[in-house]
């Protein structure tokens, strides 16, 4: 018997292992095709690796018929099919459903435009922006994942590089870390590509250049934290470091604090809380986010106490909004010397300032007064 194999149906399924494929395989040869192959006008929609096998290995299989209305309609059946079935992980899940994501929202439109609902339904022409009504919400509950992890998601498989996917893909790194890569420019996209591709750790890589000071003198392949000193400071005025948002852990062997947070965990989804050091991400796009949701927790009063170390782009909005909540701001006499695992020194090219945010200015003028100028921020 032959079936209709079609590549767009087919590119629904996720692909098998290797080694899942070989496990499928001697399981027909030991035992025959048990299951049905499910098919549609004569089109596989279900069973492509066993009629692969079946076929390659002259065994006989049996078909079960669908009736569909629509190749929309099959599709879906087949992304649900899928979801229930496979044991997939939130980023294949994801891409399944974003590959059936036009079918999804294509029969929204056609119940949307049907009916105004009530007694007499009537035809809705004009419906504004219908085909877009299926939202990111909506589609990531298909796939069993919030909204947010959906788009993020989405944005991996249609902008990052094909080992970023892959890593995501296989679990090496999580869809945020991912998504990050999406948001820088190209030829730090590329760096990252090459070097995965040449046999680093994807999780490594990543970090490392998500980390690094985003205006710098020839940063190289290293990641770059702030000195000891600076760090014993911070400790002074706030007695203790209850957290560290944006850190990894080679990185709070010197902070210290109590809990922190890494690229892998995202301390963008977590709530942030009591004293708090931060020295955030200095791309465009990650220093904004970071900055905005320190603000958010300070004036939530879950920080109770924190400095934050950042370039001193006075003119940038998140800089703006910072000191419109904080006490006072310290500059530093010189550009800081970040340093490396290796013990490595860079400077960037831009100054930096030390922003206090809690009840206890004079403290920290007093302390940060030998690094720098200090300011009394009055709001």
């Amino acid at each position: 018997m032959s079936l209709i194999i079609d590549k767009e149906f087919k590119e629904i399924i996720p692909p098998l292992t290797a080694e899942e494929y070989a496990g499928l395989e001697l399981n027909i040869l030991e035992e025959g095709c048990r299951d049905a192959i499910v098919t549609w006008n004569g089109i596989i929609v279900d069973g492509h690796n066993r009629y692969d096998i079946c076929t390659s290995h002259n065994i006989p299989f049996k078909t079960i018929e669908k009736d569909f209305e629509s190749r929309n309609d099959a599709k879906i059946w087949m992304m649900q099919n899928q979801l229930c079935r496979r044991n997939l992980n939130d980023f294949q899940r994801i891409e399944v459903t974003h590959k059936c994501e036009d079918a999804v929202k294509a029969k929204a439109k056609e119940r949307q435009a049907t009916s105004t609902g009530g007694a007499n339904p009537q035809l809705m022409e004009n419906f504004p922006e219908a085909e877009n009504n299926t939202s990111r919400d909506e589609l990531g509950a298909m796939a069993g994942v919030s909204g947010k992890t959906y788009e993020h998601a989405v944005a991996v498989l249609e902008k990052a590089p094909a080992p970023i996917v892959d890593a995501v893909r296989n679990n090496d790194i999580s869809i945020h870390a991912g998504y990050q890569v999406t948001r820088m420019n190209p030829e730090e996209q590329g760096e990252i590509a090459e070097r995965i591709e040449q046999g680093e750790s994807p999780k490594d890589v990543v970090q490392e250049v998500i980390h690094r000071p985003h205006v710098s003198n020839n940063s190289g392949n290293n990641e770059w934290y702030t000195p000891k000193q600076y760090i014993e400071l911070a400790r002074e005025v706030l007695g203790e470091i209850d957290l560290d948002p944006a850190s990894c852990e080679y990185a709070n062997k010197t902070v210290k604090a109590k809990q922190f947070y890494s690229i892998e965990n995202d301390g963008l989804t977590k709530r942030w809380y009591g004293k708090v050091w931060m020295n955030p991400p200095y791309a465009a796009d990650f220093v904004s986010r970071f900055t905005e949701k320190f603000v958010e927790e300070y004036d939530s009063g879950n920080i109770t106490e924190g400095i934050v170390l950042v370039n001193n782009a006075t003119e940038t909005s998140w800089f703006i909004n910072m000191v419109q909540y904080a006490k006072a701001v310290v500059f530093p006499k010189g550009r800081i010397r970040y340093e490396s695992p290796t013990k490595e020194t860079n400077a960037p090219l831009q100054g930096q300032a030390f922003i206090y945010f809690g009840e206890n200015a004079a403290k920290f003028i007093s302390t940060f007064s030998s690094a720098g100028w200090a300011a009394v921020i009055g709001n």
